[in-house]
């Protein structure tokens, strides 16, 4: 488990079914940029028991254990992780979405010795490119019709951040 001051970290797990299901069943909680694609229970209950090898998917939990997000990293083939990350409407503009990818990202470098972090977002999503930069992130590319929602198709803006070698 991944401590901050006001969240932690924890690996996904079966107790965490009602929170995943309720939330991605929810089109605000995926928001405007990203394609809301829904799951069923029976989904998730056959895939969270699942290895998922080059994949990290932490639940977001407030000091006090109340769920309020996901933050996911995916190994890439040169060594570096890409991540991306989600909040509960309720739990937005209160920094705990800054903090867990805080957190995970020093648990990549500290633990796992990763040396660049990556993560793509929307031009319009401002919050998640105001968490980027404010964690050191800089742009490095940018994709037009990266991915589409509802039918249209939306750009992307790359970041990275580089962590000197141990």
């Amino acid at each position: 488990m991944m401590r901050g001051q006001t969240v932690r970290l924890r690996p996904f797990g079966a107790g965490d079914v009602d929170f995943l299901h309720r939330w991605n069943n929810d089109p605000d909680y995926s928001g405007e940029f990203e394609p809301f694609e829904p799951v069923s229970r029976e989904e998730l209950e056959e895939w969270l028991p699942k290895e998922k090898p080059g994949q990290l998917w932490y639940i977001i939990e407030t000091a006090s254990g109340e769920k309020i997000g996901q933050v996911v990293g995916r190994l890439q083939d040169d060594g570096s992780v890409q991540i991306g990350y989600r909040v509960i409407p309720p739990a937005r503009g209160m920094g705990y979405c800054t903090e867990a990818v805080r957190s995970l990202i020093d648990h990549l470098h500290r633990v796992r010795g990763v040396g660049r972090v990556t993560a793509e977002a929307n031009p319009g999503n401002k919050p998640s490119l105001r968490l980027l930069v404010k964690l050191g992130f800089r742009r490095i590319a940018y994709k037009e019709r990266a991915v589409e929602v509802n039918g249209v198709w939306l750009d992307g803006v790359v970041y990275e951040l580089r962590m000197p070698k141990f």
